[in-house]
Order: C-alpha cells, then structure tokens, then sequence
C-alpha cells in the first residue's frame, strides 16, 4: 500500500518528535558559547565557535537516544529529505572560516543567520509553526545583536539563540501534545 504525504509526514513527525532534541542540543551548546567569553581568550572562542558548532548533531543524537526518541528515519522518504536539508551547513564552514580570517567579530551575525535560516523548510517537513519561530528568531537575534551590537555579540547572540532554540523546544512540545490530543479524540 502506497503511504500519502500527509501519513509520511504523521509517521517522521511521531518517529522523531519533530526533531527537537537538536534544538535541545543547540541550547546546551550556545550557552556554552556564552559562557566561554567570560573564561578563555577571544581567539579560541573564536576558533570554537566555527568548530563547536559540530557537537550539535552528535550531542542531539545522544539526547534522542536518552529521550527515546529516533532522529534517524531512513525509512521513510521525508527523514531523508530532513537530513538532506541539514547536510548544506556542513559547505558553510568555508564560509565561517573565511569570516573568521577577515572580519573574525562577525562571526556570531554569520553563524546566527546561516544556521538559523537552514530551519525554514522544517516548517514544512515537521507541520510545525515552532520551525518558523526558530527560524525568525535566530535569524533576526544574530542579524539585529550580531549585526549592530557587535561589541558584545560573543554573549549576547549565542545567549539569544540559546534562548529561542528554548522557547522552540517548549512551542514543539506544545504541538506534539496539541496532536496527541487530537489524535487520541479521533480516536
């Protein structure tokens, strides 16, 4: 039997619990971020920033799998749309790179609107408003802190990213609870 759209979206949605234990990891590693301003020279925070943000993924797999929940779905065709989506940042590392060699205090407003904008087709893929959310609010915390307060943007757009990624976790829960509702209603 041949599964619909809407059934592949309802089984990766319920599979991965849309994903949010990455978001999860993304709160841990930005405060992180926001902390180490305070403890180690600005050229390792720096050079931190480009390659920290490689634990995200593994530290997101590892919460999944304490959490019960599989970010893998390779059965079905829309997990692997969601990890070919993901598979991009990794050609933004040059890009990083190259902003950290010249102009190395933007590198939060980079990272912050780069990273935040890759989230947009989840809106679609998970049926979820929480995406958009994140997607804006990264976006627009590393474009407005990252962009115009740029002396304080190591604290305050890690900071502000960590605090979206946590209100996008709450507002994903809230939808998975919303359909769980409604599921069992149907039913």
């Amino acid at each position: 039997m041949s599964k619909t759209l809407v059934n592949l979206q309802n089984e990766l949605i319920a599979e991965t619990k849309k994903g949010f234990p990455i978001l999860l990891s993304g709160v841990l590693v930005f405060l992180i971020f926001t902390l180490m301003y305070f403890v180690l020279p600005i050229e390792a925070v720096r050079l931190i920033w480009i390659f920290g943000l490689g634990a995200i993924f593994p530290i997101g797999m590892f919460i999944g799998k304490i959490l019960g929940v599989s970010l893998n779905s390779t059965d079905n065709p829309l997990g692997i749309l969601g990890g070919i989506v993901a598979a991009p940042q990794a050609f933004y590392i040059p890009v990083f790179i190259i902003v950290y060699m010249k102009i190395p205090e933007y590198l939060p407003f980079t990272i912050g609107l780069l990273a935040g904008s890759h989230f947009l087709p989840y809106i679609w893929i998970y049926k979820s408003k929480a995406y958009l959310f994140v997607t804006l609010g990264t976006c627009f915390s590393a474009l407005i802190l990252g962009g115009f307060f740029v002396d304080f943007a190591f604290t305050l757009v890690p900071l502000a990213i960590s605090i979206v990624y946590g209100i996008g976790v709450a507002l994903i829960q809230r939808e998975l609870k919303a359909k769980s509702v409604s599921s069992s209603a149907i039913r």
